[in-house]
């Protein structure tokens, strides 16, 4: 689970179950921001509840033996992570072509067949044997189902749980879900200490001077990179932008804190910091 996955687990608890951890290794950061500091404290006081969240809404997909990871395939070198919007159709979606077969790692399923989409390069779909048909019930359940054959999605693990912006035609990745590590990081960790320390990773009230109202943020549809005028693969949201800041776009958001000084539950307001983005999985 990333940071940002976890910190809507203790705030607005989001019922749909991610099947993603953070990657072993990753370097902790040295500076707590108030923030975390006290998503950290909401934690502590609700780790029995979180961790029985987290266990009642793992992902049903498989009946095969499972590993520790969240299944995968690799192709041509690159590595495909199941969807953690669990996207499981009884139809193959239009421009996907059969292009081979493959084993599923972390799933005990092998030869299973694979389809690419050349306009859409970061996902390609895979069919094989679920358990569920990737829907909720009332409570937020994943339904689950008769073991049965479907087309799965599987996205670029680069991809794969990434808060992303497009705002006139730039791509900004969210500072939460940013990686500065690996072969393969999304910025450099020189860039990202240096935004961390201007701006943080939350704002909490009032957008810094220059920052202005752009609009709201159309959504682009989950496991999407997002493109046009001003999108997000997050849902719809105001987006501020400032002329004298090209490189940082702020998200409106809000969340909960309840520290035991706060003595109940305080919503909070502000914006999310997302910086300027390459993506190198496009």
């Amino acid at each position: 689970m990333n940071r940002e996955r976890l910190y809507r687990a203790i705030g607005d608890i989001d019922m749909k179950w991610v099947a993603e951890s953070e990657r072993p290794g990753k370097k902790k950061r040295a500076r707590a921001r108030w923030g975390a500091l006290a998503a950290c404290l909401c934690l502590l006081a609700a780790a029995p509840f979180l961790l029985q969240a987290l266990n009642t809404f793992q992902l049903p997909l498989f009946s095969a033996g499972g590993g520790s990871g969240p299944p995968n395939i690799t192709i041509d070198g690159r590595t495909f992570c199941v969807s953690s919007h669990v996207s499981v159709s009884a139809e193959l979606p239009d421009g996907f072509a059969l292009a081979g077969e493959t084993a599923v790692a972390d799933s005990g399923l092998g030869d299973c067949p694979y389809y690419l989409n050349p306009d859409i390069p970061e996902w390609v779909y895979v069919y094989h044997e679920v358990t569920t048909d990737g829907t909720l019930d009332a409570l937020g359940h994943l339904k689950r189902t008769e073991p049965h054959d479907a087309y799965v999605r599987y996205v670029d693990q680069r991809l794969r749980g990434k808060d992303l912006l497009c705002c006139q035609g730039d791509l900004y990745i969210s500072m939460w879900s940013a990686d500065y590590y690996g072969e393969d990081p999304d910025v450099s960790e020189a860039y990202y200490n240096e935004m961390e320390e201007r701006f943080g990773l939350r704002i909490e009230g009032d957008a810094p001077d220059s920052f202005v109202s752009v609009g709201i943020a159309a959504f682009s549809g989950d496991d999407t990179i997002p493109s046009g005028t001003l999108s997000s693969n997050q849902g719809q949201a105001e987006v501020y932008c400032s002329p004298n800041e090209p490189d940082v776009a702020l998200v409106r958001t809000h969340w909960f804190t309840s520290t035991e000084e706060e003595g109940r539950e305080i919503r909070h307001e502000g914006f999310d910091v997302y910086i300027r983005y390459d993506a190198p999985f496009a």
